[in-house]
């Protein structure tokens, strides 16, 4: 009985000792640092607010649109569709997701894909016009498609997410 009472408290002392080391955590472990945007894209879109967010489950990605101040004072006042003032700017970033190692269940951006930035401004004849420009996963300018005035028309169409 002794010897089990001393073996229980070695193995105690033991599992203490080993559960006191120190590890001084490293940036990797404190920030998402895969999931930063690339230098040289023309805004700060994580400087500004968030509008709404999505997840895209069949490509595995995650975007958030953010805007500054005119866009999102806009997008929150609309009752019906959004119509967006000269001087607003919206940024749709996109990362791929992945797996949370913090959080059971929970799902993170793992790298950034693209920045969707539509930017509206007044025109010659006094009524706003938009335009679209979208920046690959390396943070440059990518080549104008087909598809862009479709992805600035849902990017406008995106209405505020509210929270109660």
């Amino acid at each position: 009985m002794r010897a089990r009472m001393m073996l229980a408290a070695v193995a105690a002392l033991l599992l203490f000792t080993a559960g006191c080391s120190h590890h001084a955590p490293t940036e990797r472990d404190l920030f998402n640092v895969d999931a930063a945007l690339p230098a040289g894209l023309p805004v700060a879109p994580l400087e500004w607010r968030v509008i709404t967010s999505s997840i895209d489950r069949e490509h595995h990605t995650m975007a958030t649109l953010f805007g500054n101040d005119a866009a999102v004072a806009s997008a929150r006042s609309a009752t019906d569709a959004v119509t967006y003032p000269a001087g607003s700017q919206l940024a749709l970033v996109t990362w791929v997701q992945k797996d949370d190692g913090h959080w059971f269940g929970a799902r993170i951006p793992q790298r950034f894909v693209s920045m969707e930035m539509v930017t509206v401004a007044a025109a010659a004849d006094g009524k706003t016009a938009a335009k679209y420009a979208r920046f690959g996963a390396d943070g440059r300018l990518a080549g104008g498609s087909d598809q862009d005035a479709a992805r600035e028309d849902a990017i406008l169409a995106e209405r505020a997410s509210f929270m109660p």
